[in-house]
């Protein structure tokens, strides 16, 4: 909402020049680039790898209007340039009043540069975006914005941390460490998750509130296991994903609201290693389709209440089961399955000697657990 209100106030009309509102820079030299944004300012940011031909400088260009003339007088712009660091900050008034204050931003990095270390944008009501980006790789970008979106065709990092509030995020964004965060919008992304250069395992991090996630993962390079971890409330979460031949650890993928519904498509019948899933929402249906790994230890926990609860497991699950409801049918289907106990409204045995275990639970509906058999796997064709 307050995003909302942010983008009706109209824009001030009166176009004003600041010293060092364009201001240069050597990527080679200053590596580290700062954007940040004081007082009462709104705006935007716009991020592009695209300088005239033969340049090796950057830029960071901002654009002001203010309400009245003698606004002019409470806007600056200062730079610095101090341990391979470029900071350009945008100051505005700090008193209280009205956002008066209205800049659009360019920051520019140059073709012939394709490494840069680090971008880092505070800016309260500013809104970060980029395109022309490919062959442009950063060693980390972070942002700390409020009431503004992000919103990227292609952003590339070893680590990516872009934080707003009140506004949505999407795009497409590659990195081994990812974290996406926001509340009371919707955050809508394409992840290609890399090898984590640090030999960790890669992280996936989105939140939200009051919205919807939707993303779709390939994580084919994140060689050392991944940890996805997807929260939201009172909005729905839809993930695809697909998981590559983790060769060193573990992987956890974790999907969690409230009184919304879950809808996971996963493919991690390459991985070669341990994987464990929890999905936990109320008050709405879970549909949870999953390609296990092949001879590995799978733990699968579905949970929900109010609502059923669905979970296809390819037939390499070799283990523990156990399925319950209250009010409702709990049903397992499948081949070469062992009943402990067969009850209407609950289900546990095993399938197999293996030591997978696999949990199906909600309350005053349906609970339902099959395993099918495995076809090819999507993975398979990036090898």
């Amino acid at each position: 909402m307050l995003a909302s209100l942010v983008g009706f106030l109209q824009k001030p009309s009166i176009a004003v020049r600041l010293d060092g509102d364009d201001t240069r820079f050597s990527p080679e030299e200053f590596p580290n680039v700062v954007f940040a944004a004081a007082g009462k300012v709104q705006g935007k940011i716009h991020l592009i790898h695209d300088v005239d031909e033969g340049s090796s400088l950057g830029q960071i260009s901002s654009r002001v209007w203010v309400s009245k003339e003698s606004d002019k007088d409470d806007v600056r712009v200062r730079t610095s340039f101090e341990n391979k660091t470029f900071t350009y900050t945008l100051e505005g008034p700090t008193r209280f009043s009205a956002l008066s204050i209205y800049h659009e931003t360019l920051i520019q990095v140059p073709r012939s540069t394709t490494f840069m270390n680090s971008l880092r944008v505070d800016a309260p009501n500013t809104s970060f975006s980029g395109n022309d980006l490919l062959g442009l790789n950063w060693g980390s970008v972070t942002s700390q914005l409020i009431n503004s979106s992000i919103t990227f065709q292609t952003l590339s990092a070893d680590a990516l941390s872009l934080r707003t509030s009140n506004a949505s995020i999407s795009g497409s964004f590659d990195a081994g460490q990812i974290e996406l965060q926001t509340s009371n919008s919707a955050i809508s992304a394409k992840l290609r998750v890399k090898e984590d250069i640090h030999g960790r395992q890669s992280v996936v991090s989105t939140k939200t509130s009051n919205s919807s996630i939707t993303l779709h993962v390939s994580a084919v390079e994140a060689i050392h296991g991944l940890w996805m971890d997807t929260v939201t409330k009172n909005g729905k979460i839809n993930v695809g994903a697909l998981l590559g031949q983790f060769n060193t650890q573990s992987s956890f993928i974790n999907l969690r609201t409230e009184n919304s519904r879950i809808e996971l498509n996963l493919d991690a019948s390459q991985t070669r290693q341990p994987l464990e899933v929890n999905t936990k929402t109320s008050n709405a249906t879970v549909e949870s389709s999953i390609m296990v790994p092949r001879g590995e230890v799978f733990k699968c926990v579905v949970e929900t209440s109010n609502s059923s609860a669905n979970l296809n497991l390819t037939e390499d699950v070799q283990g523990q089961f156990e399925v319950e409801t209250c009010n409702s049918s709990a049903t397992v289907e499948g081949s070469g399955l062992s009943f402990d106990k067969d009850k209407k409204s609950y289900k546990a045995g095993t399938r197999g000697l293996g030591q997978s275990n696999v949990k199906v639970a909600t309350s005053n509906a349906s609970a339902n657990l099959r395993f099918y058999p495995a076809g090819d796997s999507l993975a398979t064709s990036h090898y």
